[in-house]
């Protein structure tokens, strides 16, 4: 009976390492697929900035939006309910910041890197949207949420360490580091230093 005892002793811990081997590949797997989804999303960020419709959206955002703001009708149309991404560009640029902090929030892709990607665009249009989004949460209280979310994300990664970061995290190359540093000094156009001096 000892026999029979030692060989169930022996499958069972078979059995245990199997089980174990199998949830480590597992993991692995599922860890490989969420970088392969976290890759798709960056690619699709690069291409929706980069996108004709999009930038127009972002240059009104950046520069016609305030003017915009002067004239009653369009103030009301945001006011009750009414603007669309059809009459008011900057529902376009809302819309993807809001989807981008969406996706951070319930953790459908993780903070890093996307946030380092979209820190400088998202906190730029935010400053220049917070009108709208105060004229829309009159009406309703939770509008952009996930946007004013990746903008608070966003302001508290230091944008002035990631240089150095990037240069800490490959040390074997200080040398090409310097190299372009060197070559970024000797290329830097003087003409708005010299009119700024005037």
């Amino acid at each position: 009976m000892a026999f029979w005892e030692q060989v169930a002793a022996v499958a069972a811990i078979g059995q245990t390492v199997v089980i174990a081997l199998g949830a480590f590949f597992a993991y692995q797997q599922i860890t490989g697929l969420r970088r392969q989804q976290e890759a798709e999303v960056i690619q699709r960020i690069f291409a929706t900035l980069n996108e004709p419709h999009f930038a127009e959206a972002l240059d009104f955002v950046y520069h016609g939006l305030a003017m915009r703001l002067a004239d009653t009708a369009y103030v009301r149309e945001i006011a009750e309910g009414k603007a669309t991404a059809a009459s008011h560009p900057e529902f376009i640029v809302m819309h993807f910041f809001n989807g981008l902090g969406l996706l951070m929030h319930t953790r459908m892709v993780r903070e890093y890197p996307i946030v380092q990607v979209v820190a400088s665009p998202s906190i730029r249009a935010w400053e220049r949207l917070t009108p709208v989004v105060e004229l829309l949460r009159r009406r309703y209280p939770h509008a952009y949420t996930p946007f004013e979310s990746l903008v608070v994300r966003s302001r508290a990664i230091d944008l002035a360490a990631i240089n150095a970061r990037f240069r800490a995290e490959t040390p074997q190359l200080r040398d090409q580091w310097e190299a372009t540093a060197r070559e970024l000094a000797e290329k830097r156009i003087q003409l708005l230093d010299d009119h700024d001096a005037g």
